[in-house]
């Protein structure tokens, strides 16, 4: 039994229902404790969690994960003598397919979880592809500097390419093609095909070569791109490891952060533990 007797007052998404988005969309989980007032509890005294499966941002592994939702506002209801907190968090989903959620929340005194629905009861979101009229993501070309002569851009940066001055280009996309004779001036191309979805795990070999074709090309060439379908998933991977690579002083997150924070990347599952493999840190 709870420390301090508390209810769940909403959910949203609700858990059991089935949401739908796309692919890159942000998704907001929204949740509210309602306690006794006289308990005398501030937010801080609870534990708050979603878990769910989904393929997001910061966990690219698809496997049943805790996700800490964080405390956004408290009111009374007077009259009840009750208080009601308000928590939620947002998730950037990664990779098509359905998924699995459902919530949870304990005092911090308590030993066990309050979940939200019983036993394998979840919530399902399906994340489907986006139309043409719904992204910008391949029809506007997006491209970011990420050190001094290496960018990551899009599938329409990278046909646009040669009039951009780019000498260099790595095409880590398996549907997205770019053909030589497309380009008016000479460029150094090198297809190198991945698979569409965070959860592909990128081999090993393919990792190496990118990394092996980077260094070398980095020399070479004034000004290089790494191009996928978005130039988010495959080529921000591709990136993460060059970074990871080039400089053992980084950690994966170190390296995750510093290509994130010039241009929006997340990693394909298993990318973390492959680099970790490849380039062992002392």
């Amino acid at each position: 039994m709870s420390i301090v007797p508390f209810e769940f007052l909403f959910l949203t998404p609700y858990t059991p229902s089935c949401q739908t988005c796309y692919l890159l969309d942000k998704v907001f989980f929204r949740t509210a404790l309602k306690y006794p007032e006289e308990s005398k509890c501030s937010s801080q005294d609870f534990i708050v969690e979603l878990w769910t499966d989904v393929f997001h941002k910061e966990n690219n592994e698809g496997e049943w994960h805790k996700v800490p939702m964080t405390f956004q506002s408290s009111e009374k209801l007077v009259d009840a003598h009750q208080v009601v907190s308000y928590y939620g968090v947002d998730l950037l989903v990664t990779c098509l397919g359905k998924y699995k959620f459902t919530y949870r929340a304990k005092h911090r005194k308590d030993n066990d979880y309050q979940w939200a629905a019983w036993f394998n009861v979840n919530g399902c979101l399906e994340v489907r592809r986006q139309t043409n009229h719904l992204t910008t993501f391949i029809q506007v070309p997006e491209v970011s500097q990420v050190t001094h002569n290496i960018y990551i851009g899009n599938f329409t940066a990278a046909q646009e390419a040669h009039l951009n001055g780019f000498d260099g280009l790595l095409n880590v996309s398996d549907e997205a093609q770019v053909y030589a004779k497309q380009l008016s001036r000479p460029i150094i191309l090198k297809k190198l095909p991945i698979a569409f979805g965070a959860n592909v795990v990128i081999s090993e070999t393919h990792l190496l070569e990118a990394v092996f074709w980077l260094r070398a090309m980095s020399d070479l060439c004034n000004k290089i791109m790494v191009a996928s379908r978005d130039g988010h998933g495959r080529a921000g991977s591709i990136l993460i490891a060059f970074i990871f690579a080039m400089n053992p002083n980084l950690s994966f997150e170190e390296a995750y952060r510093f290509v994130n924070d010039r241009h929006f990347v997340y990693p394909h599952r298993g990318l973390r533990s492959a680099l970790e493999r490849l380039y062992v840190r002392e």
